[in-house]
């Protein structure tokens, strides 16, 4: 959960069962880890290390890759520079908005996204309706994805669901032989996409009805769940 301490026994036994999977086809029963995040490339690399994950992971939703065995990163080849060009001048605009709203900031280690964060008491909805249609208006080929904490402007084709579609191709599999865990609005087509989709109990009613399994467990207890859910089937 964002702004709280990380819990370490969960994330040790995350851990221990990506480190029973060498690859993305192993036979072990362990299916191969991945993470899928909306967080930038250093906080998802990081997580890499400490999950010790071998498969390729993407940051930015999908937009950025990268591979923890050749620590090589590349970008979604739909992030061109005139995509950039927009995303820059809709952070250009976010600036304004800060200025306006000084418990809220810009969320400067994202590259193809203009986002802001904030903390949990509510301030990042008070501007969520302005940004909408600031974006409907002059960026429309742009979603607006949102938690509690955060607002992400997000680039069309550069979305969770088409980062998993380039994953997938990159690992050498199907989408359909894929598991994602999401909880919010912008998980929800990638939940509808993959062969086995889980929402946690914390996830929006979105995310929760596009999911094949809501959990009543929160954060990650359900992403365990989840894990030891598909390793059953494995």
């Amino acid at each position: 959960m964002p702004y709280q301490p990380f819990r370490l026994d969960r994330l040790n036994l995350m851990a221990a069962y990506s480190q029973k999977s060498p690859s993305v086809k192993g036979t072990s029963g362990y299916p191969a880890l991945s993470l899928c995040s909306g967080r930038a490339y250093p906080y998802v690399e990081a997580m890499s290390q400490l999950l010790h994950i071998q498969t390729p992971v993407l940051f930015e939703a999908g937009a950025g890759m990268f591979d923890p065995m050749t620590t090589r990163t590349t970008w979604h080849p739909d992030f061109t520079p005139f995509v950039k060009k927009e995303v820059d001048a809709i952070r250009h605009y976010l600036e304004d908005v800060v200025a306006k709203n000084v418990t809220i900031s810009i969320d400067y280690a994202k590259r193809s996204q203009a986002a802001l964060v904030g903390s949990p008491d509510g301030k990042i909805e008070d501007v969520r309706q302005e940004v909408e249609e600031y974006v409907f208006q002059n960026h429309p080929t742009f979603n607006v994805f949102h938690t509690h904490i955060s607002i992400d402007v997000v680039p069309f084709g550069l979305t969770k669901a088409e980062g998993m579609v380039w994953l997938a191709e990159t690992c050498g599999i199907s989408v359909s032989e894929m598991a994602f865990v999401g909880d919010t609005g912008g998980d929800v087509e990638a939940l509808s996409m993959v062969g086995a989709s889980f929402a946690p109990a914390n996830a929006t009613k979105e995310a929760k009805a596009a999911a094949h399994h809501a959990s009543a467990l929160y954060d990650i207890d359900a992403v365990l769940e989840a894990y030891e859910m598909v390793s059953a089937r494995s």
